[in-house]
């Protein structure tokens, strides 16, 4: 066990931000959360997962949504005018769908684990745990960000998604008793989140630290602890970040290049579009064109199919060595940027894992191919 300090989170949030693939939650609200803690006392207590009991309760925390067009946050702008939306409100959300979720299964929870890795979404949990004074498991439920709540581990592992306890922005609560399977959870607390102006609180996957033992991506708090290690020594020292976080990360450069159309449309709960980068130095005469649907998920080389989901495709600004989201009003024409390939977990790499996260799966027809053979 290892108690993580302030510049701990902050690593983390550095290299979560990256892994996020563009998603995975505003770092922002990550940092607000964490400056919250440590004013308060709080202590994020770091451990592995065989350190809890074999019927130790789980469960999965985070947030859900994304874009939705103006006329739906014009609709439930009057309720929104009615709640105050503040830190504190943020965290009684929280509490709220988690309270909820143990008090529907009878059972109380040893921790709350992080859907995805994300600036905001991998804090929100390790959050939650120091407030109540719980551990918190050096693991996620995805070893990335992801675009969908039934695209995760538990699902590959078959940890059911529901029930589903979900908390609006107006502190309405809702317990999704039963799914057909993942999609149809999905699907069910996607609806709320649109209808509740983009986005709600959702607490999920119930179950034991034996199952989640094949449902969480281990030790992924650790590594991106590593990742931001390695680029914030670098920029101290004057060495090249995005090199620090190849060698870090384990990843493969892509491309290098300047944005020369960035897409973007709010819908669904979701953001959507397409990453236009010309190439520069060695990538120059080429075009690279990456799709997101909240994360970066397919790209193509000069019009041909490249590295695809569920392995990371990781957008870094040049400049800062920082990792690029595509949450809000993000303009990034003309930015210069680098894009970095990093392998998925064993576990998605599963035919299992590959049904519920291959390129298919979001209605391309192209199958999945591994990283190494992609850029081989």
């Amino acid at each position: 066990m290892k108690t993580l300090t302030k510049v701990d989170l902050e690593d983390y949030i550095t290299g979560a931000v990256i892994l996020g693939c563009g998603g995975g939650g505003e770092a922002e609200g990550g940092r607000e959360l964490v400056n919250y803690a440590f004013e308060h006392g709080y202590k994020f207590k770091l451990t592995d997962i065989s350190e809890f009991k074999n019927d130790d309760m789980f469960c999965i925390v985070s947030g859900v949504g994304g874009g939705v067009p103006q006329e739906i946050r014009d609709k439930v702008a009057p309720y929104a005018k009615k709640f105050v939306s503040n830190q504190e409100t943020r965290i009684n959300r929280l509490n709220k769908a988690t309270e909820e979720l143990s008090k529907y299964i009878g059972k109380d929870f040893a921790a709350y684990v992080p859907s995805e890795t994300g600036g905001g979404n991998g804090v929100m949990p390790m959050f939650l745990n120091a407030r109540e004074g719980k551990l918190t498991l050096d693991g996620d439920g995805c070893g990335r960000a992801k675009p969908e709540i039934g695209i995760s581990l538990t699902h590959v592992a078959g940890i059911p998604i529901a029930p589903i306890s979900v908390v609006t922005p107006f502190m309405e609560s809702i317990i999704i008793k039963s799914a057909v399977d993942d999609y149809r959870g999905e699907d069910m607390t996607r609806y709320l989140a649109v209808a509740s102006g983009g986005g709600v609180t959702a607490a999920r996957s119930s179950g034991s630290a034996r199952e989640f033992k094949n449902g969480i991506a281990p030790n992924q708090v650790t590594r991106c602890i590593k990742i931001g290690v390695a680029i914030r020594v670098a920029k101290e020292k004057g060495d090249d970040p995005l090199v620090a976080f190849e060698k870090a990360a384990g990843a493969h450069r892509l491309f290098e290049g300047k944005v020369s159309l960035y897409e973007a449309e709010g819908k669904g709960a979701f953001n959507w579009g397409n990453w236009h980068i010309k190439g520069q130095n060695a990538f120059k005469g080429h075009e690279l064109k990456v799709w997101y649907k909240n994360e970066n998920l397919v790209s193509w080389l000069d019009d041909k199919p490249y590295v695809r989901c569920p392995d990371l495709i990781c957008i870094i600004d040049k400049k800062t060595g920082l990792g690029l989201s595509n949450f809000g009003q993000a303009k990034y024409e003309q930015k210069d940027v680098a894009v970095f390939g990093v392998a998925a977990i064993d576990r998605w790499r599963t035919q299992k894992g590959i049904e519920i996260f291959g390129p298919r799966h979001f209605n391309f027809d192209l199958d999945y191919l591994p990283l190494d053979k992609v850029i081989a």
